[in-house]
């Protein structure tokens, strides 16, 4: 989390960030904690992080995650995932209308440590990013200031090459 000291301001994608970063740690993902807030014109439009959906059984509570034991990484055994991700319910509650033209905030933290994980949409997520006409990513990638990198939505890696 980007802190300001004595007269600093943080900046402002610093700021949305950091709003990802809290609702992160709202997340019940055993592997990976993310959180997702979607801005327009200076205004948060919707907020999200990784969880079971709305009254399933989620993997902290179950105290375990079914990929860890598998070792897959990123964009391998979704299908047994039980979390919807961040960026999708932060999706999920806005209309394509609010959402053409915002920018979607993006950070990771891993479980274990409270450590930033460099943030990255799953090729899932990034198609639905691109389809509801966001702008750009932000994706932070540690907990230093302005260590990010913004991305075209349409940069994003949307497909795995075979």
């Amino acid at each position: 989390m980007i802190i300001s000291r004595g007269s600093e301001r943080v900046s402002k994608e610093d700021t949305y960030l950091n709003c990802a970063e809290v609702f992160a740690y709202r997340s019940t993902c055993l592997k990976r904690k993310y959180g997702a807030v979607i801005v327009k014109n200076d205004a948060v439009l919707s907020t999200g992080y990784n969880g079971s959906p709305r009254g399933t059984e989620n993997c902290c509570d179950r105290g375990e995650c079914p990929r860890i034991p598998l070792g897959l990484h990123q964009g391998e055994g979704y299908g047994m995932c039980r979390a919807v991700h961040a960026e999708a319910n932060a999706l999920l509650n806005c209309s394509r209308e609010q959402t053409v033209g915002a920018d979607l905030y993006l950070t990771g933290v891993n479980p274990s440590d409270g450590s930033v994980h460099k943030a990255k949409p799953c090729p899932l997520c990034a198609r639905m990013i691109i389809q509801a006409g966001i702008r750009n990513v932000y994706l932070r990638q540690s907990d230093a200031p302005n260590d990010y990198i913004k991305m075209p939505a349409e940069k994003l890696e949307w497909y795995l090459e075979g």
